[in-house]
């Protein structure tokens, strides 16, 4: 009977520390997908803006006088 109680008793424990690597992992994914979509929104909002500032003509205005009207 001592021999069942142990053997249910580790399987307790294994599971219990399944559980928990489970949970971390579960975590660690989280962080990694919350950082990858705050980088993959903060790459494309700087992409918009270059493509936006490339687009945009540059025109330079210099006005020479001479003499007096």
């Amino acid at each position: 009977m001592n021999n069942l109680i142990t053997t249910l008793e580790i399987i307790r424990f294994v599971a219990a520390i399944a559980l928990c690597v489970a949970l971390f992992a579960l975590a660690v994914y989280g962080l990694y997908r919350n950082i990858k979509e705050t980088a993959e929104t903060a790459i494309r909002e700087e992409l918009e803006q270059a493509i936006k500032e490339t687009a945009r003509p540059v025109v330079k205005v210099e006005i020479q006088t001479k003499g007096k009207w």
